[in-house]
């Protein structure tokens, strides 16, 4: 079996250096990462976490906490295509990553990760209005990453999309096409991300003098029956909306549903705009338009964020916001007269 030394003098570098890159540290040059990859691969060598850890202090790990229920974390394909984006980051750094999924039980689980020395890093995925998630970590002085916006300026690192201007350019869109009926579906109202993608939409129909009717913001969770109910409000009221942004992919597809069973089609009588350009999103009948939010992009980044947070403590406040783009489908159209 070869050691660490074994892969220090096949790369030509010391054993300091080997060690610090099987740790993800930074500060490596790309050549000697390289030859030290090179020599782990050719020589088969496997690290020794465990023994690592008992030197380094370290666990390895980093936590996800996922604040939503895992039904909907399994049926909604956002939150595996995050964890896709997180784990192909923290696994190129010999990272695992522990996820939970917990409800009301969350403190007792992140108090547990953080004072047991479970894991090096906490990942929060959603950001809340009152967030006692966010004020643990923040109060612990734990390294960890949000995925979202703070509510209050906490002092956290966090990755997140400018969902202000994202909102703004779904309904513009539809706002464009001629609709003057253009209703909002989003998750819970407790969410920093429904109430950013309120403020967006909101400010588009202002800046198109349209009036703001409360009737046609409705709010649920990222699930498909969610959206089917609050769908059916919708076009249930005295004058139903002839558009719809709908702040996430499964959402809209169970107002499509909804907007069938009611014997209407979409786009000829009710347009969908939809968020996170999942890849059922290209397959639904019609094809739905969406934001695209690039979600493996948002993991990836927090997770690289939170790596560097790990390495490097006394760095400076992180943030990244990453970028959106409307991908124009068949879900919407001009509305007729």
């Amino acid at each position: 079996m070869y050691t660490i030394k074994d892969v220090a003098e096949r790369a030509g570098v010391s054993v300091a250096t080997v060690s610090r890159y099987i740790n993800g540290f930074p500060h490596i040059s790309e050549n000697a990462r390289r030859r030290i990859q090179q020599a782990i691969t050719e020589l088969n060598y496997r690290p020794n976490i465990a023994a690592s850890g008992l030197v380094t202090k370290t666990t390895k790990a980093i936590g996800l906490m996922v604040l939503t229920g895992i039904s909907e974390f399994f049926s909604n394909p956002f939150f595996t295509d995050v964890l896709n984006g997180i784990s192909h980051k923290a696994l190129s750094a010999h990272y695992d990553v522990l996820l939970s999924t917990s409800g009301s039980d969350e403190i007792e689980v992140l108090t547990n990760w953080i004072r047991g020395g479970r894991v090096d890093g906490i990942i929060l995925l959603r950001s809340r209005l009152d967030d006692p998630a966010i004020d643990l970590v923040v109060g612990e002085g734990f390294p960890a990453v949000l995925l979202g916006r703070p509510a209050h300026n906490q002092p956290i690192d966090y990755v997140d999309n400018d969902n202000v201007d994202a909102a703004y350019q779904a309904t513009t869109h539809l706002i464009q096409l001629g609709h003057r009926r253009v209703a909002f579906m989003g998750g819970g109202k407790h969410l920093v991300v429904t109430q950013d993608r309120i403020k967006g939409y909101q400010k588009a129909l202002r800046e198109y003098d349209m009036p703001i009717h409360e009737p046609y913001i409705r709010t649920g969770h990222y699930k498909k029956n969610s959206g089917y109910a609050v769908g059916q409000e919708l076009l249930g009221l005295s004058k139903p909306p002839t558009a719809i942004v709908a702040s996430d992919d499964i959402m809209a597809i169970g107002a499509m549903q909804a907007a069938h069973d009611a014997h209407l089609r979409v786009p000829k009588d009710l347009s969908i705009v939809g968020f996170n350009d999942l890849a059922i999103s290209s397959l639904t009948i019609p094809p739905l338009t969406s934001m695209r939010i690039h979600i493996h992009e948002l993991g990836f980044k927090a997770a690289d964020l939170l790596l560097k947070r790990i390495a490097q403590p006394s760095l400076p406040q992180q943030l990244a916001v990453i970028r959106t783009s409307l991908v124009v489908r068949q879900s919407t159209a001009p509305v007729i007269a």
